[in-house]
């Protein structure tokens, strides 16, 4: 399918891009916690940086206490006092 007649479908059939995009989604909560979705993998891991790839970028989560509460192939979620998200 090409890419022209992929996004005529995907508009017809009403369907947010975010939902079909393989960038990652990055939901902060309360300062303390965030999701990410949609990553490739932890590239870097310390109590003030947590790092992981996305497709074609960068996450990087700067803070202290930093922590992964749970992560699986699709998800990661992070925990600890934050200071910075950054998508290089």
């Amino acid at each position: 399918m090409t890419e022209k007649l992929f996004q005529r479908v995907i508009r017809r059939l009403d369907i947010p891009a975010e939902s079909i995009s393989a960038a990652p989604r990055v939901t902060i909560s309360g300062g303390t916690r965030v999701l990410i979705e949609g990553h490739r993998g932890l590239l870097e891991y310390a109590d003030d940086r947590i790092a992981a790839a996305g497709s074609g970028c960068r996450i990087l989560i700067k803070g202290e206490n930093l922590g992964l509460v749970a992560m699986d192939k699709d998800e990661m979620i992070v925990s600890g006092r934050l200071w910075a998200v950054e998508l290089e």
